[in-house]
């Protein structure tokens, strides 16, 4: 990820996205063991983690232009977004066939973002240097 401080609202951001998701599983599995209130925490979640995605999405453009960050976070954040909003719909049709696959490619690829976040920065090496 990019130099430039600009990527750092975006770091954090993508960290705490990939929390909720990870808090979304937990209530995944509260349902499982009928809960109270797991359905509607379950629910509400889903409809945050939509917004949290555009932040994240918001965010991943202003640290590339003018952060320097590569590219590949807006692609997976936008990717996010529609995954995020065909989750919810598809979880309030009951369709769990969908709802579960679903979930779990958002999952693997929002905490892949927030690992990658937290990664240090690969300093390009000089060309001089590189042979």
């Amino acid at each position: 990820m990019g130099r430039s401080l600009a990527a750092v609202p975006f770091r954090v951001w993508a960290v705490f996205h990939g929390l909720l998701v990870l808090t979304q599983l937990g209530a995944a599995g509260a349902l499982l063991d009928a809960v109270d209130l797991a359905l509607e925490t379950h629910g509400g979640i889903g409809g945050a983690l939509i917004v949290v995605a555009m932040v994240q999405t918001v965010l991943a453009v202003v640290a590339t232009w003018p952060g320097g960050m590569p590219v590949w976070p807006i692609a997976v954040s936008v990717a996010l977004v529609v995954a995020d909003t065909a989750q919810v719909a598809i979880g309030y049709s009951g369709l769990l066939a969908l709802h579960v696959p679903l979930g779990v490619l958002i999952v693997v690829a929002q905490v892949a973002v927030a690992v990658r976040a937290l990664q240090p920065v690969r300093r390009e090496r000089p060309a001089a240097l590189s042979r």
